[in-house]
């Protein structure tokens, strides 16, 4: 079969980029073909260009089939880190390193799905989340650590606020900045990090707790043990009175005055505010010292 001169002595053969050889010029005693041979000849031709742009369209490796969908935004999507490539395809990495090189140094969203440690709009709150102290660096990025003296290092001594909210409270750590101990300080952030959490009768949490549950789970937390029932716990205290009350102390409230008599307890939070497990029907709550409901005892664990 003879071949065609295109006429172009210069065109590369694609496959290779390779100059193709020289054709052989068609004489003019070759016998032209029929207008059908050219016809089928033309379809056959067809044919293999659109098998050939058909195999380079799945050259990515991926099927239409296969394919993943793609995500809503760029960013973290609970279990991976999308972003698009510079042609604009959708790719993902289980590595921050990894999406931060490829987006320019973007920080990736925040995945909206809730959690303990976040808030309804789905951001993270600072302090103790009830596994970890949370803290924003100097980029604005959120960082953790399980430790209170680098949490505080890291947040300038500023305290940490509550991860849930109650009745009759604002949600706020409600007093003052820090306890002096961080082992007490640490108790005192677990205790926040409860509230919202049901009143449950011997309970021990994590789920729901009653006054003293609460207390002894809490002070546990910061390597602090304590007996298990509220007058047990007063008797491991120091006793106090209320103008030497800080952070992280203990109340103690009693019907009839008398230790013995001691039925509830609660951990002091500053500027008269306190976090207890009232009684049934409750939620782990915030509440202030008041005239008409006035501790009895009040102790330093």
């Amino acid at each position: 079969m003879t071949t065609v001169n295109t006429g172009a002595p210069d065109a590369a053969d694609e496959p290779t980029g390779q100059h193709a050889p020289a054709t052989t010029v068609r004489t003019a005693t070759a016998a032209r073909p029929s207008r059908g041979a050219r016809i089928r000849r033309g379809i056959g031709m067809a044919a293999v260009i659109a098998v050939g742009a058909g195999a380079i369209g799945l050259g990515t490796g991926v099927s239409p089939a296969a394919a993943e969908r793609a995500p809503a935004h760029a960013g973290w999507d609970g279990s991976r880190y999308w972003f698009k490539n510079s042609q604009g395809q959708w790719r993902w990495t289980t590595h921050y390193s990894v999406y931060l090189a490829r987006t320019g140094g973007k920080s990736a969203p925040k995945s909206s799905t809730k959690s303990s440690s976040k808030s309804s709009n789905g951001g993270i709150k600072q302090g103790w989340d009830g596994s970890r102290y949370w803290f924003k660096n100097s980029k604005g990025e959120w960082r953790w650590t399980s430790h209170y003296d680098i949490y505080l290092e890291r947040t300038g001594g500023s305290s940490s606020g509550s991860s849930g909210s109650s009745s009759g409270s604002s949600g706020s750590s409600g007093g003052s900045s820090v306890a002096a101990d961080r082992n007490v300080e640490t108790a005192v952030e677990y205790a926040l990090a409860q509230l919202g959490k049901p009143f449950r009768t011997a309970g021990n949490g994590p789920d729901g707790y009653d006054c003293s549950g609460l207390v002894q789970q809490s002070f546990r937390r910061g390597g602090i043990s304590l007996p298990r029932v509220a007058n047990d716990q007063y008797a491991a205290t120091t006793p106090i009175n209320a103008s030497q009350l800080r952070r992280g102390d203990l109340l103690f409230w009693s019907p009839d005055g008398t230790r013995r008599g001691i039925q509830h307890v609660a951990i002091y939070l500053g500027n008269n505010k306190y976090v207890e497990a009232a009684r049934p029907g409750t939620l782990v709550r915030i509440s202030g010292i008041s005239s008409g409901y006035y501790p009895a005892y009040m102790g330093r664990p």
